[in-house]
């Protein structure tokens, strides 16, 4: 195919279209060689450390990006739970009192104690007394992780005193069994819960 260059003719590329018809010319040569040079280029650049590093982060991230988003992430559904309110016959501070008590009683931990009224006062804001417990037992935890793991969003359960304008205390929280309902196997549980939240909510009532 390709023949050697004719003696005092240059580096010309020597071309056979057939057995008696050479054909010889400087642009076939120069664009030859430049074929041959850019092929070079291209397969030094491909062989380069850094360029297989970045591709395979490249891919990495497109491959997480796509499977997050189209299998990893789901949306579930739930009811938001129903809220039991009791109003107290006590004062504000001793309905907490009482409630705090009764929570020890009933065996739960009091895993935070978050007080509204002084969170509301580091962004300038005067509110009426609010203090929440938030309330754990482990042992009521167990059919939770046994049954469906996803109702640990649920937990620990947290009931709030608030300040009423006549001073009383007002008390609330969710209803378990009612935040509880859309979970596997947990409404032995939840009725279970709704006993001992109506006894430590009616210790603040009087």
């Amino acid at each position: 195919m390709f023949g050697k260059p004719k003696p005092g003719k240059g580096m010309f590329l020597h071309v056979h279209c057939g057995a008696n018809h050479p054909i010889t010319s400087p642009h076939t040569s120069r664009r030859f060689l430049m074929i041959k040079s850019n092929r070079h280029k291209i397969l030094s650049f491909l062989k380069m450390p850094w360029l297989h590093t970045m591709l395979g982060i490249a891919l990495f991230v497109g491959l997480f990006h796509g499977t997050n988003t189209m299998v990893l992430a789901k949306d579930y559904q739930y009811s938001g739970g129903v809220i039991i309110e009791k109003q107290s016959t006590l004062p504000f501070r001793a309905a907490i009192a009482k409630i705090q008590h009764a929570i020890k009683g009933a065996r739960f931990i009091i895993v935070g104690e978050p007080n509204y009224q002084l969170m509301q006062r580091m962004v300038g804001r005067e509110r009426a007394g609010a203090k929440g417990f938030f309330l754990y037992r482990p042992d009521l935890g167990i059919p939770v992780f046994d049954n469906d793991p996803k109702a640990a969003m649920e937990i620990p359960l947290k009931i709030v005193i608030w300040e009423g304008p006549d001073g009383k205390g007002i008390i609330r929280y969710k209803q378990p069994s009612s935040v509880l309902a859309d979970y596997k196997s947990l409404a032995g549980l939840g009725a279970e819960l709704d006993q001992l939240l109506v006894k430590i909510s009616d210790a603040g009532v009087k």
